[in-house]
């Protein structure tokens, strides 16, 4: 069989209603890619029957289990054939030309290992949930410009990395740098891999013609226990992986006190200590991804430390108000 231009991975869990938008969306999206498009399902949550009903063309895999997010995607990427790999949330719908845009986008240049797309809140489709991602120099990650008018991000740039929500990346980058790390289960695991991709010299750019409408949080549900935990430990495991001693060394004051005011401001507003029960568990682990990171690791741009809380308490206030 001839490869396909790319290969569409949809990690399903739970949502029927959400993954029928989604299947429906990427096959129409599909049939306008030069190339062709394939398209993998990873089945973590039941609905195994509900994919071979809307999309038999759809090469299902059925782990038994809940992989999470990042090991469902790394199953998906190890059945893919295409050059490129796009990532469709099973919350997300995607326009006709969503795609064909990445695509274009991509292949204008060598050196891209991602392209963002921008996607908008279902809720609210004027209002951007994400155009990018962005990271500062107290390793703090924020979706660019969340909650900002859709009119705000209409110009393509460069970008930090791209959200694994709707994204592309380039086979030979995840090739060359690892995929998403299965063990982060769900969340900044995307971001892990921009920060690796870029340390590696891929750039990674923002396609604002290829627009995405996202539910926001449906799975863990935004503000729950179970997204604040996995959010912390992850949040170290990025730090221990991909920064350097010197940027430790810089920023370790300006994240002592956010990580201190993140905790104190969840545990008022929303009555748990999860954020710090997973910050925890991930410091425990500091030494080993300590470790597996030191080949890789390399000094990267980061945005202000005043941008990235801006922007990441901008993009808490928009997921409270438009995330499902």
């Amino acid at each position: 069989m001839d490869e396909p231009a790319i290969s569409v991975v949809i990690v399903a869990y739970r949502q029927r209603e959400a993954l029928v938008e989604a299947l429906e969306s990427v096959h129409s999206a599909a049939a306008a890619v030069p190339g062709g498009a394939e398209l993998i399902v990873v089945d973590n949550g039941d609905l195994a029957a509900l994919v071979r009903e809307l999309a038999p063309e759809a090469q299902l895999i059925e782990p038994g289990e809940n992989l999470g997010f990042a090991g469902g995607v790394q199953r998906g990427l190890a059945a893919a054939r295409g050059r490129w790999v796009a990532l469709v949330n099973d919350d997300a719908r995607v326009e006709r030309d969503c795609l064909a845009r990445l695509l274009a986008a991509g292949e204008a240049d060598s050196r891209v290992g991602a392209v963002a797309a921008q996607i908008r809140f279902a809720a609210d489709p004027l209002r951007i949930n994400s155009a990018g991602i962005c990271v500062d120099s107290l390793g703090i990650a924020s979706e660019r410009l969340a909650g900002r008018d859709a009119a705000e991000a209409a110009q393509p740039c460069e970008v930090f990395g791209a959200t694994a929500c709707v994204a592309l990346y380039r086979r030979a980058m995840i090739e060359s740098v690892g995929g998403l790390d299965a063990r982060f289960f769900a969340y900044l695991e995307d971001v892990d891999l921009a920060w690796r991709a870029r340390a590696g010299g891929w750039r990674a750019v923002y396609e604002p013609g290829a627009v995405a409408y996202h539910r926001g949080s449906a799975s863990s549900g935004e503000g729950s226990a179970r997204k604040y935990f996995l959010v912390g430990r992850n949040r170290m495991r990025l730090l221990a992986r991909n920064a350097t001693t010197g940027q430790l060394i810089r920023a370790l004051p300006g994240i002592v006190v956010y990580d201190l005011a993140y905790v104190l401001y969840v545990a008022a507003g929303d009555r748990t200590l999860a954020p710090l029960r997973g910050r925890l568990a991930g410091l425990r682990e500091w030494r080993s991804f300590r470790r597996e990171g030191r080949d890789g690791r390399r000094p990267v741009q980061l945005s202000s430390a005043t941008r990235g809380w801006l922007g990441s308490l901008r993009q808490h206030r928009a997921y409270r108000r438009l995330g499902a």
